[in-house]
């Protein structure tokens, strides 16, 4: 076993992760030709996520104790308790079948294609990530707009959007930041997910049938490739956090 750790590892390092014991082919071949569908759902996934998040915690938390903050609440908490799957299969059920405007599943050829098949994943993405984010943000928003520094600036004449375009932006950034970092493993789940729901081509679909067929080359590189895509958001997320917050100081 130590033999064949430090084989593996050192055949990492160059960049040789093995061969596939199912269709003999080189695993860094697999997951190059599948990397482009995951790539896409996390980072479409991620910014709609983001913009979902951050107008809903802004509406609830001015409307804080209201019936419109309550049926945010109550949207949030159901989003949480929906499965994966399960918004996946309505929305094909409800918008791609109904409309025919969405494929159901692949990944479509072209820009334009890949853009059309990544909508309503990208949506399931956003259900499941956002309703998270929302809690998170709504209460820092809470917390921001009963700090001093906000009632001075009502006073002084400001308008909402630009105390928060100004003054809150940067918080709130900070935030959605460190979510990302934090719920960075929940994603990769949500995104294996997905792909087999979309039947999207991407590592996680691979990842899932690699299982299924017990090919443990596949496996282990899969699993190395997101333990790395893990690590460097934690870094990223870091890095990006210090220059938001400059009191805060890498160590």
């Amino acid at each position: 076993m130590p033999v064949q750790y430090i084989s593996y590892v050192g055949n990492a390092l160059r960049g040789d992760l093995g061969k596939s014991t199912r269709s003999k082919q080189p695993v860094t071949s697999i997951i190059a030709d599948r990397l482009a569908p995951t790539i896409w759902l996390l980072l479409s996934g991620m910014v709609l996520s983001v913009v979902i998040s951050s107008i809903v915690s802004v509406i609830s938390a001015r409307n804080r104790d209201t019936l419109i903050d309550y049926s945010l609440i109550g949207i949030t908490v159901a989003g949480i308790s929906v499965p994966t799957f399960w918004a996946g299969l309505m929305l094909i059920l409800l918008v791609a079948l109904p409309t025919g405007l969405f494929p159901i599943a692949g990944f479509g050829d072209g820009f334009l294609g890949h853009l059309n098949s990544i909508i309503l994943p990208a949506c399931t993405f956003a259900i499941a990530i956002s309703p998270v984010m929302i809690r998170a943000l709504r209460t820092k928003f809470i917390e921001l707009y009963g700090q001093d520094f906000v009632m001075m600036s009502r006073a002084a004449g400001l308008s909402e959007n630009a105390i928060l375009f100004r003054h809150l932006s940067r918080h709130a950034a900070i935030i959605l930041v460190t979510m990302i970092s934090v719920q960075v493993g929940p994603m990769i789940f949500v995104s294996v997910v997905i792909e087999k729901t979309y039947a999207l081509p991407g590592l996680g679909e691979a990842l899932v049938n690699a299982v299924s067929q017990r090919d443990f080359p596949v496996i282990q590189g899969i699993t190395l490739v997101t333990a790395l895509f893990v690590t460097a958001v934690h870094l990223t997320a870091d890095i990006v956090i210090s220059f938001l917050n400059p009191r805060m100081t890498l160590k």
